[in-house]
């Protein structure tokens, strides 16, 4: 998910569900960042992308 910084809190309704996304810099799903960056709640440029992390490595056999 990218993480972007929330200038303003703001209410999210998806699936039924209403999301309360508070102001500060957190992780939103796509569809609540665009809606944010559309109504002026973050920045289009403050949005930072998320890593991943690595998955373990798989050990090796000795044989």
């Amino acid at each position: 998910m990218p993480k972007a910084n929330i200038t303003q809190a703001f209410h999210f309704a998806k699936g039924g569900e209403v999301l309360l996304f508070k102001k500060g810099e957190q992780d939103l799903p796509a569809d609540a960042l665009e809606h944010a960056i559309k109504h002026g709640y973050a920045k289009a440029g403050a949005v930072h992308q998320t890593k991943a992390e690595p998955a373990p490595a798989a050990p090796k056999d000795k044989q």
